[in-house]
């Protein structure tokens, strides 16, 4: 009987623990961040621009996706640098299979920085914290 009990409480946690960080971003939007869908168009805009396209992969429902647009892109020291020095791009690996295979993203969240010919500068696969992040975001 304790088992059970201890079990239906895990289950309990996990599921009060997903409803906090199941934020309805509606997929595309993080207050404060300059935000497309169209991969063609930032890699044009990057291009006039001398700017670094930073594509985030996602998909709905993705928890840990959420917590990175809550965490990470929500941040406002993340913000600044990518509204100066990046055009960012959501693409949700559902709707746009053929651009994750291109850009060979198998799980989400993934972030790519891509240079504005296209070409991979590096590569983030699954959640970062802020800290981190804004580490990577001084190599790329």
């Amino acid at each position: 009987m304790k088992k059970y009990v201890i079990m239906i409480f895990a289950v309990m946690l996990v599921a009060l623990a997903s409803a906090v960080y199941s934020i309805d971003f509606d997929n595309s939007q993080v207050q404060g961040l300059n935000i497309t869908r169209d991969v063609d168009g930032a890699l044009n805009i990057a291009k006039s621009e001398n700017k670094t396209v930073m594509m985030v992969f996602d998909k709905d429902g993705c928890v840990y996706c959420d917590m990175f647009k809550k965490d990470v892109l929500s941040n406002p020291d993340v913000q600044n640098v990518l509204n100066g020095n990046c055009v960012v791009v959501f693409v949700d690996i559902y709707k746009h299979p053929d651009i994750a295979n291109k850009y060979k993203v198998f799980g989400t969240p993934s972030t790519q920085f891509l240079d504005s010919n296209g070409k991979e500068i590096i590569k983030v696969e699954g959640y970062v914290g802020a800290d981190e992040f804004l580490n990577t975001l001084k190599i790329s």
